[in-house]
């Protein structure tokens, strides 16, 4: 059985293992021991957000570093900088923290709930090389699970500044990316994508708890903030990168967004309308400066001008 077998195999038993279970607590020590049983890693466990330290939390293996300051090591790497990071081999990543001599790689995953990092969940091998996509794709998933269950769509809405701050102050968001989807050039940078010949549009990345907010109940507010008519232009910006769109990456979810769409054109008036609806084909984050744009800087442009009045804590 290869590597993306066995995650296969093992994420239904995770999703029963933790559905119905609001302690986050319990979920973290039970996603623990079963990667840790059934991976056969050599350490697996959580570091808790405390202030600006990484508390240790539930694990599996042997005695850890207790507190990691924020930015420091691979897990405080990780929380500081909002993103998976995968290191082959310990000893070449700057200001690694050594909890044990015999750890030779590591994966550390941020945990999302509320667009905040709640925790990190680390894992560590006794050989080089142990971690790769394969690991990131699904230990990303089931890490995602230890606050309930949640589900992927991807809005491109014109500017993707907006788009984020929008899509994140509804309840029940739990994690939101800028990005670069459905185009033909692999990792774009926005330069590229700026030109128009990448075939990317400027794209949210938005997950989300369906026993809290609905699909349908996002779609609905994305064609509150667009012109569902206007082709290749929202607002000021214009060009085919900010076409609008959903993408979905499960196609029980293409049914009912289809039924969203053909209400919204019924509601117009018209029997087609220049709002793409189709499977994700590659999705591609934008860097650091791009990612939640607005938040950092209050003043700058977007098109939308109307937020969601129940904002998440």
């Amino acid at each position: 059985m290869t590597k993306e077998e066995k995650y296969k195999s093992l994420l239904p038993q995770v999703q029963g293992l933790l559905a119905g279970e609001p302690d986050s607590l319990a979920n973290m020590a039970n996603l623990a021991a079963l990667l840790h049983q059934e991976m056969g890693f050599w350490w697996t466990g959580f570091y808790r957000v405390e202030d600006e330290e990484l508390v240790l939390g539930p694990f599996q293996g042997p005695i850890a570093c207790t507190r990691i300051a924020y930015g420091r090591g691979v897990c405080g790497t990780a929380w500081k900088e909002k993103r998976t990071v995968v290191v082959p081999d310990v000893e070449q990543f700057p200001g690694h923290i050594a909890c044990s001599a015999a750890s030779r790689s590591e994966i550390v995953v941020p945990v999302w709930h509320k667009n905040k990092i709640t925790a990190v969940l680390d894992i560590d091998s006794k050989e080089h090389g142990t971690f790769d996509e394969t690991d990131k794709k699904y230990l990303e998933k089931m890490a995602g699970l230890v606050y309930g269950p949640q589900k992927d769509i991807w809005f491109a809405a014109g500017c993707f500044w907006g788009a984020q701050k929008f899509f994140k102050r509804i309840d029940g968001v739990d994690f939101t990316e800028v990005g670069f989807a459905n185009g033909q050039t692999e990792n774009p940078t926005y330069k590229e994508v700026y030109t128009d010949t990448t075939g990317h549009a400027e794209c949210v990345h938005v997950r989300y708890n369906p026993d809290i907010v609905s699909l349908n109940k996002l779609t609905e507010l994305f064609f509150k903030v667009i012109d569902p008519l206007s082709l290749n232009k929202q607002g000021e910006d214009e060009g085919t990168r900010y076409r609008t769109g959903v993408y979905y990456d499960n196609q029980k979810d293409a049914a009912l967004l289809s039924e969203v769409f053909s209400q919204v054109k019924d509601a117009l008036g018209v029997k087609e309308m220049p709002v793409e609806l189709l499977p994700l084909s590659c999705f591609y984050p934008a860097d650091e400066y791009h990612q939640d744009y607005l938040d950092k800087n209050p003043g700058g442009y977007c098109h939308i001008h109307w937020w969601p009045s129940n904002e998440s804590d």
